[in-house]
């Protein structure tokens, strides 16, 4: 029994020992990432007026759900900061139509040192968006500038592959009349690559 004991032990703190060594080593400079995503814009005039109606001509069409959507982005990283390429695309629809809204930003994201496998960090992005409505007889696609800051928490499943558990943005997006206001939760999985 003692024997049994002893090999329990050790078997413990070997594990305790190779995970400490992990946690000292850096993480792989590179990662890839898929999301699931919803988003969820608000426009601030109460009149989405962009290129193809003319000014101040309403749309007669308000999306009032989350419209589901994929990001995959790309981010080159050094120790807690990393270089971020982000690209989305989101759909609503319902019985008065359609929008599309298809973000591309780079940025920066900070993270947090890992514990227990997890880790938090931060961002901010900048870029442009393609948005695009189709209801009734208004028809239109446009190009517009878009700003995010968000954050966000990770699980390490194993040395490449992390669980992103959440991911939440908020943001301002041009239009003609004013700010449209954006929130996009996500979900998904990440793969780090690279170094030794």
């Amino acid at each position: 029994m003692p024997r049994h004991i002893f090999l329990f032990l050790l078997v413990g703190c070997l594990t305790a020992v190779s995970y400490a060594q992990y946690a000292e080593d850096s993480p792989p400079p590179f990662e890839v990432y898929g999301l699931a995503s919803g988003l969820k814009t608000v426009d601030a005039t109460g009149t989405l007026v962009v290129v193809n109606p003319g000014p101040n001509q309403p749309l007669r069409f308000t999306p009032s759900g989350l419209a589901s959507g994929a990001r995959a982005g790309f981010v080159w990283r050094h120790e807690n900061v990393g270089l971020t390429a982000d690209l989305g695309f989101h759909k609503y629809s319902d019985r008065t139509g359609s929008t599309s809204l298809a973000p591309l930003m780079v940025g920066l994201r900070v993270y947090s040192d890992e514990h227990y496998r997890t880790s938090f960090f931060g961002e901010g992005l900048a870029g442009a968006y393609r948005w695009a409505v189709n209801s009734g007889n208004v028809h239109f696609t446009t190009g517009k500038a878009i700003v995010l800051a968000g954050g966000g928490m990770d699980i390490r499943l194993t040395r490449r592959l992390v669980w992103r558990v959440f991911e939440f943005q908020i943001g301002l997006g041009g239009s003609r009349n004013g700010p449209l206001s954006t929130g996009a939760p996500s979900t998904g999985i990440t793969y780090r690559f690279g170094g030794q």
